[in-house]
C-alpha cells in the first residue's frame, strides 16, 4: 500500500465486533461485480472488515454460495491455506477462527496424544485475574487443577521465554547499531541520524520494527512496502520460542524422567521405595518354609512368554510427534503464527500445535465443571451446553476457578519448562516473573531494550519508571534518550493498532529511502490498540457506557496486573533458567548432546546474540507482495508461504 507524504489515517476504528463479517472486495472487483463477498467462518468466531481495494488477480481460493440473510453476498468455508493467500483483509490474521484451532480439537487431541503441554501467557493470566479478583499466582494454580483433571500433563508460565526473546531482540538491536554507526562511532551518528541524516548506506539496518505481533508481520508481509521486511527483527516471537523449548529441551527432560523412574522402579537398591524386591524375597521366604520350590515372578514370565511389569523393556522414547503443545494467548493472531511453515521443529510438526485465546480457555474450564458434574459425558460432547451469550459463559467459568481449589506445590503439572519442581520465593511466596518493571502490556521490549542499549552504549543507567511521551494519541508515545547539549542519542517509539501502523510504514519507507530516521531507531509495533493486553481474545467484558478514559484505567490496571500481585520482577539475564537453556541451546547446536563439554562453563554473555542462538532462535520474514525479482506477484499461489 502505497501513501503520499501527506496523507496520515486519523481516528480509525480497531475493535472488531464479534457479529461482523469478513467483508472480501478481492473476490467481487476482480469479477467486476459490484457487491460485497462475505467470508463466514466454519465456527463462530473474530472476523474483521476489508478495507482495502483488490491489488492481485482473482484467486480460485473458496466455493461460495449465496447467503440467505443477505442475497447480495457470498459466503463459504475459508480454510487456513486461503487466509494466508488472500491478503484482502486489513488484519487477515483475524478473520477466521480456524478449525484446527479449537476447543473441540484441544479435547480430541489431548486423548490421543501421550503428553499434553499447556502453555499460558502473562496477557491471558492478567484478564483472568481481573476477572475473578484473585492474584494471578493463584489464577495459574487453579488453572493447572482445572487442566489436569482434563488430561493435561504440564502446565507452563512462559516468563523463561520471554527473557530469551527480550535478550535477542537488545543483542540485535545493538548489531544493528553499531554497524550503522561503525565509520562515525554511536554518540556523534546517533545524534546526526536522528536529527539529519545517516551518511552511510547501512543506515538501512534501523529502525529495527518488532516482530512478536503475529497480526503486524502478517499485515507486513502482505500488505506494506517490501521495503519494511527488513526492517523486522529476524526472531522468533515468545511463543515460538516456548513452543521450541517444549518440543526439544522439555522433551528430552521428559525421555530422561520416564526411563528414570523405569530403572528406579526396578532396581534393587531402591527395593525399599518400589517393594519389587523386598516383595520377591517375602515369597522366597514363605515358600521356603512351607517347602515349594520358588519360581520367581520374573523366571515365571519369561518360561511363559508374557510380559509383566518386572520384565517389561525400558519405555520407547518419545518424539516432538508426541507432544501436543497449546498455548493460551490474548488474540487469535496466534492461531495464524503457530500455522507459518518455519514454525516447525522437524517436518510436519509444529512447536505450537493448537493456539486457545483466553475466551476460549475459560469456554474450557466451563466445559470440563459440566462434564464432571454429568454422568458418563466427555467435555466436547454434544450434550453439553455452554451459554451463547460471551459474558455469561466468561462468568460462569470464573466462578467455576473460584470454587476450584489450587493445585498443590508438589503437583507434576505444576512445573516449568524444563520440567523442575517450582519453588516459591521465600521473601515474596511467588513463582512468576515479569522481565520488565513497566510497559509490560506487549512484552516490554521496547522498554528493556531501551534500558539495557543506554547502559550499554552511553554509560545511562536509567533508575525509576521509563517516561514514554504521547504523541499524536495514546497508542503512539515515544521515548528519548539525549545528551547534555539535547541532541537526540535513542528514540524508542511504540506503535499501538492500525490508525499508527500506517503512518509508521510510511516514516520507515521514507527512511529506507532517504537515509533519515524519523521513524526512530526502534519501534515496538502491535497490530491491537493497547497492546497484547487488550487483544480480540481476551476473557470478554460490558462494553456498555465505556469512556476513553475508563478504557485506558482499565488497560493500565490489567499491566500492573502483569508484574504484580504474586508476581516478581525479574531481569531477563536474572532469570534462573535463562543461562540453563542458552546452555542447553549451544549443546543442541554443536551436537554435543551426550556428553559434557566446555559451553557448560560459558558465561550468559557471550552466548546471547551468539551463532547459536541466532540459528537456533531466528525467524525469516518476507514480502508477499513481490518474488523474489522484485516483480509484483499476482498468482495467488505465490502468495503462499
Amino acid at each position: 500500500m502505497a501513501f503520499s507524504s501527506g496523507v496520515k489515517l486519523g481516528d480509525l476504528d480497531d475493535f472488531i465486533s464479534a457479529a461482523q463479517d469478513c467483508t472480501m472486495p478481492l473476490i467481487q472487483a476482480a469479477g467486476g461485480g459490484t457487491s460485497s463477498a462475505k467470508l463466514g467462518s466454519t465456527a463462530e468466531g473474530l472476523r474483521s472488515t476489508a478495507t482495502e481495494a483488490p491489488l492481485v488477480q482473482r484467486p480460485n481460493l473458496i466455493k461460495s454460495k449465496k447467503s440467505q440473510a443477505d442475497p447480495k453476498a457470498e459466503i463459504g468455508q475459508v480454510s487456513l491455506s486461503d487466509c494466508l493467500a488472500c491478503s484482502g483483509c486489513v488484519t487477515s490474521a483475524e478473520t477466521v477462527l480456524l478449525q484446527a484451532q479449537s476447543v473441540s480439537e484441544f479435547l480430541r487431541r489431548v486423548r490421543e496424544t501421550p503428553v499434553t503441554v499447556v502453555t499460558i501467557s502473562a496477557e491471558s493470566r492478567a484478564s483472568i485475574a481481573e476477572q475473578s479478583g484473585l492474584d494471578a499466582g493463584t489464577v495459574h494454580r487453579r488453572l493447572v487443577s482445572v487442566l489436569q483433571t482434563l488430561g493435561v500433563s504440564y502446565v507452563l508460565e512462559a516468563s523463561a521465554a520471554e527473557a530469551l526473546a527480550l535478550l535477542e531482540a537488545k543483542a540485535e538491536f545493538l548489531s544493528r547499531f553499531r554497524a550503522v554507526s561503525s565509520t562515525s562511532g554511536p554518540l556523534s551518528w546517533a545524534a546526526s541520524a536522528v536529527n539529519g541524516k545517516s551518511k552511510t548506506e547501512s543506515g538501512r539496518k534501523l529502525p529495527l520494527l518488532t516482530s512478536h505481533c503475529p497480526g503486524w508481520t502478517c499485515y507486513a508481509e502482505k500488505v506494506a512496502d517490501p521495503a519494511v521486511i527488513p526492517q523486522l527483527a529476524a526472531l522468533r516471537p515468545p511463543q515460538q520460542v516456548q513452543g521450541r523449548l517444549v518440543k526439544t529441551l522439555l522433551l528430552e527432560r521428559h525421555n530422561s524422567i520416564r526411563f528414570h523412574r523405569w530403572w528406579r522402579h526396578r532396581h534393587p537398591l531402591f527395593a525399599g521405595e518400589t517393594g519389587i524386591w523386598l516383595r520377591a524375597l517375602r515369597s522366597e521366604a514363605a515358600a521356603l518354609d512351607a517347602g515349594v520350590p520358588f519360581v520367581s515372578a520374573s523366571a515365571s514370565s519369561s518360561s511363559s512368554s508374557s510380559s509383566s511389569s518386572s520384565s517389561r523393556g525400558p519405555p520407547r522414547k518419545l518424539g516432538p510427534g508426541d507432544i501436543y503443545h497449546v498455548a493460551v494467548q490474548p488474540c487469535a493472531d496466534r492461531k495464524i503464527e503457530a500455522s507459518r511453515p518455519q514454525f516447525e521443529v522437524e517436518a510436519g510438526v509444529r512447536e505450537v500445535d493448537t493456539v486457545l485465546t483466553t475466551a476460549e480457555l475459560l469456554e474450557l474450564v466451563l466445559r470440563g465443571s459440566i462434564a464432571e458434574q454429568a454422568e458418563d459425558c466427555l467435555p466436547d460432547s454434544p450434550d453439553i451446553i455452554v451459554p451463547s451469550d460471551p459474558l455469561e459463559a466468561a462468568r460462569d467459568a470464573i466462578q467455576v476457578l473460584l470454587d476450584t481449589a489450587p493445585c498443590g506445590l508438589d503437583a507434576l503439572a505444576f512445573t516449568d519448562v524444563l520440567l523442575n519442581r517450582v519453588n516459591l520465593d521465600p521473601a515474596s511466596g511467588s513463582f512468576l516473573r515479569c522481565a520488565v518493571p513497566g510497559n509490560a502490556e506487549s512484552g516490554g521490549f521496547a522498554e528493556f531494550v531501551f534500558r539495557e542499549v543506554a547502559s550499554e552504549l552511553f554509560g545511562r543507567c536509567l533508575g525509576g519508571p521509563m517516561q514514554f511521551v504521547t504523541l499524536q494519541n495514546e497508542d503512539m508515545r515515544e521515548v528519548t534518550l539525549q545528551d547534555e547539549n539535547k541532541k537526540v542519542l535513542l528514540r524508542f517509539v511504540s506503535a499501538y493498532g492500525f490508525r499508527n501502523i500506517q503512518n509508521v510504514i510510511r516514516k520507515v519507507v521514507k527512511s529506507c529511502s532517504t537515509g533519515s530516521l524519523d521513524s526512530g531507531h526502534f519501534v515496538e509495533v502491535m497490530a491491537c490498540p493497547g497492546g497484547c493486553i487488550n487483544g480480540g481474545g481476551q476473557a470478554p467484558v460490558a462494553k456498555a457506557g465505556t469512556t476513553q478514559s475508563e478504557r485506558r484505567e482499565r488497560l493500565e490496571g490489567l499491566e500492573v496486573r502483569m508484574r504484580s500481585g504474586g508476581i516478581d520482577y525479574c531481569a531477563p539475564g536474572d532469570h534462573p533458567l535463562v543461562l540453563p537453556i542458552y546452555r542447553q541451546i549451544q549443546r543442541l547446536a554443536t551436537a554435543k548432546a551426550d556428553r559434557r563439554s566446555d559451553e557448560e562453563n560459558v558465561p550468559l554473555r557471550d552466548l546471547v546474540g551468539g551463532a547459536a542462538s541466532r540459528a537456533w532462535l531466528a525467524a525469516k520474514w518476507q514480502s508477499l507482495k513481490v518474488g523474489s525479482d522484485g516483480k509484483p506477484v499476482v498468482s495467488t499461489s505465490s502468495l503462499k508461504w
